[in-house]
């Protein structure tokens, strides 16, 4: 209710901002797309409970298949790495050279054999962060940052659409173990130019970097996944619960528009096409017809819609 309240008062800003600052008094031109007529937002049909119990258990299966099994080299390598810190700092420089060179070798070794140990995840988290609000309301947010935005408000514009996302951020944080090797290396060349400090802070350098792989998965999509998953269940029964099949259809619908109006993917045919299999689907179901074929096949495309908007990318050192 908060993000409501601030955007509503963002856009009245947006408003006075935009009429106050107007240099003519000629009618601003509506540029705005023409949009397709816009599900109606049914009753739930389900628990909202089980909705965010569901999301939640399907996010922590991505976190599971995400999470690598650590292979016990590389980590060994990675405390090798650390113990040549405690060598420097005992002021043992000819056992840190001799262990920093043998390492080297290992770590090249590793690498030679399994190329995929050059990112070791070391832990996955993962974030909502959700706007609260109907299609109707994104649009018309999305039509006054437009107007500012070709006024040059850009700040107006900015305020408008920073809170306009609804998703899961999976975030990876993985270690760059294919950047040890030359570490090493030059650390080894500093200690025997007796440049501990120098050895020192090359070493700190490369084990405090640490790479995050973001993947960002829309809620609206999940929601309607779930939806549409719920609604297979309860159909396969005895395809007699038909309005709480249908409303959950039409709710899966309206929340794939959602998607699409927040910036999800582009205005294409992906989302026409899965809008269109839910129409014949709802059509097979009022008819009670076995639609478990038509359920399966909806649940296949979304899932792929959304590997096609949303695959692993961003990776980013830190």
């Amino acid at each position: 209710m908060k993000k409501i309240a601030k955007l509503l008062s963002v856009i009245v800003l947006a408003n006075l901002t935009l009429i106050a600052c107007a240099q003519d008094k000629k009618e601003v031109k509506n540029t705005t797309e023409t949009v397709s007529k816009t599900v109606k937002q049914e009753p739930l049909a389900m628990s909202k409970d089980t909705l965010d119990a569901r999301i939640l258990a399907d996010m922590q299966k991505e976190i599971i298949k995400q999470k690598v099994e650590l292979t016990k080299e590389a980590l060994t390598a990675v405390a090798k790495t650390q113990n040549l810190l405690v060598e420097i700092d005992k002021g043992n420089t000819k056992t840190a050279i001799k262990k920093g060179k043998e390492l080297i070798g290992d770590l090249e070794v590793l690498l030679a054999k399994d190329p995929s140990l050059a990112l070791v995840p070391v832990n996955v988290t993962f974030q909502k962060d959700e706007f609260v609000a109907d299609i109707n309301t994104v649009n018309e947010t999305t039509k006054l940052a437009k107007e500012a935005m070709n006024k040059g408000y850009y700040r107006v514009a900015s305020d408008l659409l920073k809170d306009l996302r609804s998703e899961m951020v999976i975030n990876t944080f993985l270690i760059p173990t294919a950047t040890y090797p030359e570490a090493i290396k030059a650390a080894v060349v500093a200690l025997e130019a007796n440049d501990t400090d120098l050895a020192k802070a090359i070493l700190i350098n490369v084990l405090n970097t640490v790479v995050v792989e973001k993947v960002v998965l829309p809620l609206p999509v999940l929601k309607a996944e779930q939806m549409i998953i719920e609604a297979a269940t309860i159909d396969a029964k005895d395809h007699e619960n038909v309005k709480q099949v249908i409303a959950l259809l039409s709710n899966a619908e309206y929340q794939l528009q959602l998607a699409e109006a927040l910036g999800y993917g582009k205005k294409d045919k992906d989302y026409l096409m899965l809008s269109k299999a839910i129409k014949e689907l709802k059509k097979s179901v009022k008819a009670k017809k076995d639609s478990k074929s038509k359920f399966d096949k909806l649940k296949s495309d979304i899932k792929d819609f959304q590997k096609r908007l949303f695959p692993r990318k961003n990776a980013k050192k830190q």
